[in-house]
């Protein structure tokens, strides 16, 4: 019986760590893959510049070329940005200034440029002699006729990427096709290879011979029906870890968590030996009944003793027990906290993160004579700021309830601004827009907070839209009698469980970077109600979902005359 409680106890714990690996791995994909999707857009982005289509068309020249690339990298935080012709050869590069030879460099026969001749984004990853590790994104320039006429690469540093990793508990590795660990939050695992993860030879990535070193030698066993790795004590792996790992097919890597099992092994021991020290005690408690039996004198003396020690041990295992159960439903409480916590560190982690690069950007140009694009980062630093503001303010808005005075508002000119701040992201996403409007609707409101819940209502329309192949969004704003309504629909898939779209933390989107936490449409939902209206949702018939804004309206008349008085 003790070796079936200990089994069970370690194959819940061991799952229960399971899954919160899980949790880890995930969030750290989505995190690697939200760091690089801005180089990947960067990359776009210069492949359709006319600067680049200049150059590869010889009405450009090099050094004109490359002191844009130059001032587009130091902007962007960007490592290095390189222009390719048509046959693969070196154009112009950001680093023409401390490295002329770059030029007439043959790149043709690298995977990313390889990729990109066939009008993919092409990528690719390496490292120097000196362990820097570098990822690649390229990407064809089009000639009128859809062929190639050059490429576009961009080279991003992944030492600086992974900074903000460094202060995670748990040891998370990404390793690429060869079984190099290419990306770590431990710095003294990057560029270790682990033979069982190896699919191709190391090769393939241009390692320089003698960089890449074995991963710390571990033997496995299995435990509770699971196989652990014995790590040597005192290094940077946990003695005893379960490895979680889930494929990256977006960065062709495989994500790899190393969770430290042996707080559930000794637990599993605790609840084992309190087993066998309660099935001890009622053995001395039949053995003192027999006795008894034999010696009926003694029987009311004994029995009392015997009733008296057994009722304060079992009382002392009881609550040991208990202990061990709040033990378990307090980690389960931090795991849950660890979720939404990461999400809450990766939303200001990012802005975070900008802040740095834009700031050694704003050093390095400042260096080289160049205060106009440092004072443009500068104002990049301050937008962050405001960002980081803007995230910490819904956070507290969220926590608890604030008031700030109504005015009286013309919702039509809230929703023109909120239509004008979200058109670029509308028109990138290749969404069409749909705009019925009123001319005047006022209300009693605050404009600041209602063109908060517009403009969240309409990203929220666009994120639904990322996969589907109709993407249109219709808004409409009416006035019936003593209401104002505004209607904002999509064409995609609508919400799986409407009854909890407005919870806190209820989501419909992907956990990590950029996906936000949850709170967006219950802090929209308080809003609203502060202005006296509702806010409601809908699936439609026709698919998708529909968001309406209802606030009590105010006659034409009345909202202009106070207008009026407060112009005087």
């Amino acid at each position: 019986m003790v070796a079936t409680v200990y089994q069970l106890s370690l194959k819940s714990g061991l799952d229960q760590l399971s899954r919160s690996g899980a949790v880890i791995v995930e969030q750290s994909a989505d995190r690697l893959i939200a760091q690089l999707e801005s180089y990947r857009e960067l990359t776009d982005l210069m492949a359709r510049h006319p600067q680049i289509s200049a150059l590869l068309e010889g009405r450009s020249t090099t050094e004109r070329t490359s002191e844009f690339m130059l001032r587009t990298a130091l902007i962007t935080g960007t490592k290095e940005i390189h222009a390719l012709d048509a046959i693969g050869r070196v154009q112009a590069s950001s680093i023409l200034e401390d490295q002329p030879q770059i030029i007439g460099a043959d790149w043709s026969g690298r995977a990313d440029v390889v990729a990109a001749r066939t009008r993919r984004m092409g990528v690719y990853h390496s490292a120097d002699e000196n362990g820097q590790r570098s990822y690649y994104f390229a990407r064809s320039v089009l000639r009128d006729d859809s062929t190639p006429q050059g490429y576009v690469v961009v080279k991003v540093n992944m030492d600086e990427l992974e900074a903000e990793w460094r202060i995670d508990e748990t040891v998370v590795t990404f390793f690429d096709p060869a079984g190099v660990g290419f990306v770590s939050n431990r710095l003294g695992l990057a560029l270790r290879r682990d033979e069982t993860l190896e699919r191709v030879a190391s090769a393939t990535f241009d390692y320089p011979e003698g960089l890449i070193q074995q991963l710390p030698s571990y033997t496995p066993s299995v435990v509770g029906g699971v196989t652990l790795l014995n790590f040597p004590k005192g290094g940077e792996m946990p003695s005893r870890a379960l490895a979680v790992s889930q494929d990256v097919p977006l960065i062709d890597m495989t994500a790899r968590a190393f969770m430290d099992a042996q707080p559930a092994i000794s637990q599993a021991r605790l609840l084992a030996s309190l087993s066998a020290a309660l099935l001890s005690l009622f053995g001395l408690g039949f053995a003192i009944f027999v006795q008894s039996r034999a010696r009926l004198a003694d029987q009311l003396r004994l029995e009392a003793e015997a009733n008296t020690k057994l009722e304060a041990r079992v009382a002392k295992r009881n609550a040991q027990l208990q202990k061990a159960q709040d033990d378990l439903v307090q980690a389960s409480k931090l795991t849950a906290l660890g979720q939404m916590s990461a999400g809450i560190s990766h939303e200001l982690n990012q802005p975070i993160s900008a802040i740095q690069n834009y700031a050694a950007n704003a050093k390095k140009l400042i260096e080289r004579g160049r205060e106009p694009e440092a004072s443009e980062n500068l104002s990049l630093i301050s937008e962050q700021t405001q960002r980081m503001g803007r995230i910490i303010h819904n956070l507290r808005g969220f926590a608890r309830k604030e008031t700030e005075p109504l005015e009286k508002v013309n919702v039509a000119e809230v929703l023109n601004a909120s239509l004008e701040f979200a058109s670029q992201r509308i028109k990138t996403e290749g969404v069409t827009l749909n705009v019925t409007t009123a001319p005047e609707a006022w209300v009693d409101a605050g404009q600041v907070r209602l063109q908060q819940v517009m403009v969240n209502l309409l990203s929220n329309a666009v994120d639904a839209l990322t996969d589907c192949a109709r993407k249109e969004i219709t808004v409409s704003l009416s006035k019936r009698r003593d209401q104002v309504q505004l209607v904002i629909s999509d064409t995609g898939p609508g919400l799986a469980d409407i009854e909890r779209a407005f919870e806190p933390f209820y989501t419909t989107k992907e956990i990590g970077a950029s996906k936000g936490l949850g709170l967006g449409l219950s802090i929209s939902y308080g809003i609203i109600g502060s202005f006296g209206g509702l806010l409601s949702v809908e699936n439609l018939t026709t698919g998708g979902a529909a968001f309406t804004i209802t606030l009590p309206a105010l006659s034409t008349p009345e909202a202009k005359n106070d207008t009026d008085i407060a112009s005087h």
